[in-house]
């Protein structure tokens, strides 16, 4: 009997780190850990039989490699043929018919900009999703109303994501029937709320989330967990090869200024008396878009870099050339380990930069 050749699912891809790597499920959105050698054997000796790997390293890790693809068979992420030139490599190319994809609009009680016009320039733009931080309570009336002029509008936004704070008059039912009445709202966050985080799954991929964390003010974006770590071949591919958070994106923060996040400092113009088209057409707006992991120092030799999220607002140099790692992410691909962000020295000289005193907490 041959020796076997075995493969990996096309929708199963490796990612190597500096100590360890890992393979990412994109159609189950999971990920296992492997060592790097096993990376090594998957990548550098793809289509070959076992035993054609058994011979390249002497025949010292016979065992070893057996293994190897036992394990991998088992859980379903190699197969094994006798054809694997039939069996191309995933088309890791990344493509959408409009190049504006989401935005944020930020609101507090001093915003006085007009959602309707905003909403009618996205619309034009065929922006797919839109994300709406309140940063205030909001009554459901005002959230329905919202959506109710979406409706109305026939806009081209599928997707509506709403992140309000903790209002005692309103109810889960409350915000429950927003989800049974409006097929348009995604997911919902309402924080502030006493008592730990709760996430209530409505259907599919739409969600009502409680969370007691204080989320009114745009300093607390840019935050890195692997509870945020996002696995499919749509954001997998994105990031491959542009930025896993601005790529396609535009922001109008709570003064109505027009910037890549509101987080970030640099505006492209205000709201009031700016076209949303305009911005796109400025020669630095998309230079961040650009922008992947495979630039950014740490996260370069992080093997999770394709499955994580990204930030250009909070960055632990400030001062530095601007691809340094994310100021809020607490792990470090060198060991292997995620520890808290905030008690790294580094940190909390940059969060100082960022925001003077204030507790990191």
């Amino acid at each position: 009997m041959s020796s076997p050749i075995y493969l990996l699912y096309a929708s199963c891809l490796p990612v190597m780190g500096m100590t360890r790597s890992i393979l990412c499920d994109l159609e189950r959105q999971s990920y296992l850990q492997i060592p790097n050698d096993l990376y090594r054997i998957l990548t550098d000796h793809r289509g070959k039989s076992v035993a054609e790997i058994k011979a390249f390293y002497g025949n010292r890790y016979d065992a070893t490699i057996e293994d190897y693809f036992a394990r991998l068979s088992n859980a379903e992420f190699v197969f094994a043929t006798d054809h694997p030139e039939l069996f191309p490599v995933l088309d890791s190319s990344w493509d959408e018919p409009f190049e504006l994809t989401n935005a944020i609009i930020d609101i507090d009680n001093k915003s006085t900009f007009e959602l309707e016009s905003i909403f009618y320039q996205l619309s034009s733009l065929h922006c797919k999703f839109i994300q709406i931080r309140f940063f205030k309570s909001a009554q459901i009336e005002e959230m329905g109303s919202i959506i109710d002029f979406l409706n109305s509008m026939r806009s081209n936004s599928i997707g509506l994501e709403l992140l309000v704070g903790y209002n005692e008059l309103s109810t889960e039912a409350d915000y429950l029937l927003l989800f049974k009445k409006y097929k348009r709202l995604n997911s919902l966050i309402v924080y502030g709320m006493p008592g730990g985080k709760v996430i209530k799954r409505i259907e599919h991929s739409r969600y009502l989330v409680f969370t007691p964390v204080d989320l009114s003010s745009e300093h607390h974006c840019g935050h890195i967990s692997k509870e945020l770590f996002s696995i499919n071949i749509k954001t997998f591919t994105e990031a491959l090869n542009f930025n896993s958070c601005l790529n396609g994106k535009i922001s109008i923060d709570k003064r109505g200024e027009i910037k890549n996040c509101p987080s970030m400092t640099s505006s492209f113009g205000n709201i009031k008396d700016t076209k949303l088209s305009q911005v796109l057409l400025h020669p630095g707006y998309k230079k961040n878009w650009k922008i992947t992991k495979d630039q950014v120092h740490t996260c370069k030799s992080c093997e999770f870099r394709y499955i994580c999220t990204d930030c250009r607002a909070y960055v632990q140099h400030p001062d530095g050339d601007g691809l340094s790692k994310p100021l809020k992410c607490g792990y470090d691909p060198q060991i292997g380990e995620w520890t808290d962000w905030s008690i790294n020295p580094l940190n909390q000289a940059a969060y100082r930069h960022y925001f003077g005193e204030i507790s990191l907490q």
